[in-house]
């Protein structure tokens, strides 16, 4: 009997008036996705406090299949769902990731192919890794305690704020732009805020800050690869910060920063200060924007700071493609090369059998 499916679906509409895509995307290709993991379910999300919701009550019903479609609230709902869950239900739970349209953070750091039928066809057989979580604990704006998890990362500071904006690619790019010169003003005037960012219990700075960033895997929402040597799996949390000592400096980070999240061999440039560790904990010094107080998790604002962050070692189940069939998909991709072709284009001699027709090379006589 196989097993069946609860797919969160994301429904509402974005900032700026724009319809979310993936309503209009899973109606094309409802057939096919309904063949490949059938029997399934549809429930359809406004945002991730739902999508938390409908997650916990269908694990407690008894789906053990459960995937996110849509942008970083229904994906970061589906993950604190998972976690209200006993430890031994968690670990019995398949938790999935679907990329309708490009192939976002969350289809990256978990690994999944860019082909749609490639894709279901890994969600349907469900093999899972157990891949870190991130714990924040935090405060909400009456300052009463918020504790949230996260998959791909964590960020807090004046620039944070505007990678979790989902208005048309222009605009994201207007506003961030405008963030950076608003703080540049307030470097060249003395007034950015300050914070003390401390790992594994040791200070790591102390100053003017723009943005901070606790990573699980590689990707974040909207920005990219901010974390190339990232591995959910590892059971550690990659920090990078950008200081914010005088305006060159914290322009020279954010463009580095820009930059590395959007070439493949991101490793090699030089960027922010980074390190590692498995805890994390970010105070605020004397009185801060609103924006500098704000900490988000996968791109969902969810408190204000001070905050602690903290790793959970392989915790969630996540379904993944296996390394048998990513090698099974590369001998297919072999075998389609077209015969005699070699290395640079060239191709082999033809090579005429002994005796193989009028042509065929005579034999030596003995």
């Amino acid at each position: 009997m196989r097993q069946t499916t609860l797919i969160l679906l994301e429904c509402r509409a974005r900032p700026g008036g724009a319809a979310p895509r993936a309503p209009l995307l899973w109606r094309h290709h409802a057939g096919e996705i309904a063949e490949a993991l059938s029997p399934l379910e549809l429930v359809q999300v406004a945002d991730a406090e739902e999508a938390e919701q409908a997650a916990w009550d269908a694990a407690v019903l008894g789906f053990g299949r459960i995937v996110a479609v849509g942008g970083p609230p229904v994906a970061h709902g589906l993950v604190n769902g998972i976690m209200r869950l006993t430890e031994g239900h968690r670990r019995r739970m398949k938790v999935g990731f679907f990329s309708l349209g490009h192939q976002g953070a969350w289809a990256r750091t978990t690994g999944l192919p860019v082909g749609l039928t490639r894709q279901l066809e890994v969600l349907a057989a469900g093999h899972t890794l157990p891949y870190d979580i991130g714990r924040v604990d935090c405060f909400d704006r009456e300052g009463r305690p918020v504790t949230r998890y996260f998959l791909l990362g964590a960020a807090c500071g004046p620039l944070g704020a505007s990678w979790s904006d989902w208005g048309p690619a222009p605009v994201r790019l207007a506003k961030a732009a405008a963030r950076l010169l608003s703080a540049g003003v307030r470097c060249l005037a003395g007034s950015m805020p300050r914070a003390v960012l401390e790992v594994d219990g040791q200070e790591v700075y102390r100053g003017p800050w723009a943005l901070a960033m606790i990573m699980g895997g590689s990707y974040y929402p909207l920005l990219g690869q901010t974390a190339p040597q990232a591995n959910p799996s590892d059971g550690e949390l990659d920090v990078v910060w950008i200081p914010a000592p005088h305006p060159f400096r914290l322009a020279g980070h954010a463009l580095s920063l820009w930059v590395s999240a959007r070439i493949h061999d991101a490793a090699a440039l030089p960027g922010p200060p980074r390190c590692r560790g498995s805890a994390v904990r970010i105070v605020p010094l004397g009185d801060s924007t609103p924006e500098a107080q704000t900490i988000e998790a996968d791109g969902v604002p969810i408190g204000i700071l001070p905050a602690t962050v903290q790793v959970m070692p392989r915790t969630l189940p996540v379904i993944v493609e296996t390394i048998a069939a990513r090698l099974r998909e590369r001998t297919r991709a072999m075998q389609r090369v077209p015969q005699g072709v070699l290395a640079g284009g060239l191709r082999t001699a033809a090579l005429r059998r002994v005796g193989a027709g009028p042509r065929a090379v005579r034999r030596p006589a003995v």
